[in-house]
């Protein structure tokens, strides 16, 4: 059962107990231009793979720490830091703090663009 409420062209997504996924996106919001999610990673937790998207993605870092990298090279943030990532860019993010990191993004993109990961290296 979708907890989507629309009112007037407003639309409200209460997002699931797992704190990660697509928030708004065309599947929930069809005249949508870009979509918006979360991601929780936990503590400790290093991405074991690299992804590179065909849209900029930009990042809020909501809660906890962390490194975005790039095949040797990392830039950390924190909580309260934006993020840009251009198009084309491999990434990975690595959780480096204490406690769960939580970042907002979001795409130019109705839904989440055509993505290819690759191991981290």
């Amino acid at each position: 059962m979708s907890d989507d409420v629309r009112i007037d062209g407003f639309v409200r997504h209460r997002g699931g107990p797992d704190g990660s996924g697509l928030l708004l996106s065309s599947a929930n919001v069809p005249e949508i231009q870009n979509c918006l999610g979360v991601a929780t990673v936990p503590e400790g937790v290093v991405a074991e793979r690299e992804t590179v998207h065909v849209t900029g993605e930009v990042m809020y870092v909501a809660a906890g720490s962390g490194e975005l990298r790039k095949r040797g090279e990392s830039l950390p943030f924190r909580q309260g830091d934006a993020i840009f990532i251009p198009a084309g860019e491999w990434h990975s993010l690595a959780n480096t703090g204490t406690g769960d990191l939580v970042s907002v993004f979001s795409f130019p993109h109705p839904a989440r663009p055509v993505s290819e990961s690759r191991p981290a290296g």
